[in-house]
């Protein structure tokens, strides 16, 4: 039994921190929104998408050995539930906390998603207006160049 509230200790630990990583997570969320609005250089909303992978992959590995250690415990906690009343509590709470955190990251990321196709869109439109105003300039320069350039002509005077 003894062993068994150690283990469940670590999980309520391992959830604990992933709760700060989804806090991070959220925050670096909320940065990459502000980068949109004030479209910042790419180059910072790329540094927040690597530092929000690297938090991402802190998160699997709690995951993974939070599955592992809850494999360990599971048969203990589920014959002798009445024992360990307290950490469930605990445990089940931390685990909604997670959710609402899960669901307030999964809103920001649509957000900032739409956000960054929007941008983009308007990058293009923006592109597309430089790329043909480039070539009417260039159509017109062409033009008046040509236009200086007078073709050799014979004049008849015999008239």
């Amino acid at each position: 039994m003894a062993e068994t509230e150690r283990y469940l200790q670590i999980l309520i630990e391992s959830l604990k921190k992933k709760i700060e990583i989804l806090d991070t997570l959220l925050v670096l969320n909320e940065k990459q929104a502000e980068v949109i609005r004030m479209e910042d250089s790419l180059d910072a909303f790329d540094r927040l998408v690597d530092q929000k992978s690297a938090q991402i992959a802190l998160l699997e590995k709690l995951d993974t050995g939070f599955e592992t250690i809850y494999q360990h415990v599971r048969p203990d906690v589920t014959q002798h539930p009445e024992h360990y009343k307290t950490q469930i509590n605990e445990i089940q709470t931390l685990i909604k906390e997670l959710t609402d955190r899960s669901v307030r990251i999964e809103t920001t990321e649509k957000r900032n998603k739409q956000a960054i196709e929007q941008y983009f869109a308007s990058a293009r439109k923006d592109l597309h207006e430089s790329r043909r105003s480039m070539n009417v300039a260039s159509n017109y320069y062409k033009s008046m160049t040509n236009s200086q350039y007078v073709d050799p002509q014979m004049i008849n005077y015999k008239q």
